[in-house]
């Protein structure tokens, strides 16, 4: 769920872009740049300091996005969101894209955890079953946890599907243990 000022920046980026695949277009290079803000300590802390006057930061950060090769589009939302210090939050910023062009593009995201990494007819099979069940596109994020034994646990927002051996071990051992109490 984005932060709740991430909403006039989005709706605004929508609008000058004038379609989603045009705003799409310019998460690489939004991602691009926070990745360097991220591991360009002395960059994020100049950005960040109230002593380091406007003018300075505008200028600072026009070089850095030429240097990146960053596009007109997303260098202005860049720069705005500079002049108004919501720069170091830019992550947000991008996530509430993200999130507003997956319900634009009817996208739901699942988190998949299994027990080894899923092999790629597997991870079709599965995208496939969810898309059936959810009646909308799903873009599957895996991840590897060793300690489910076996099988998935699949997270679509608060749906939860748990097919992993761990669970199924620990339902045996309630019953059992249920069975010893009565």
């Amino acid at each position: 769920m984005a932060a709740g000022f991430t909403r006039p920046y989005v709706d605004a980026l929508l609008s000058v872009a004038g379609s989603a695949a045009a705003v799409a277009a310019l998460l690489p290079d939004l991602d691009t740049f926070a990745r360097a803000l991220g591991t360009a300590v002395d960059l994020r802390e100049v950005l960040r300091n109230p002593a380091v006057d406007r003018a300075t930061k505008a200028q600072l950060l026009a070089t850095v996005l030429a240097k990146l090769g960053t596009g007109p589009l997303a260098a202005r939302l860049l720069g705005v969101l500079l002049a108004n210090r919501r720069l170091t939050h830019l992550s947000e910023v991008i996530s509430a894209v993200r999130e507003r062009l997956d319900r634009e593009e009817n996208v739901v995201e699942a988190r998949v955890r299994s027990a080894r990494p899923l092999e790629n007819g597997e991870a079709e099979t599965l995208r496939k079953a969810l898309e059936g069940r959810t009646r909308r596109t799903v873009r599957l994020r895996p991840e590897t946890e060793a300690g489910l034994l076996g099988g998935f646990v699949v997270r679509i927002g608060s749906e939860v599907y748990d097919v992993s051996l761990a669970t199924r071990l620990q339902r045996v051992r309630t019953a059992l243990h249920e069975g010893t109490q009565a």
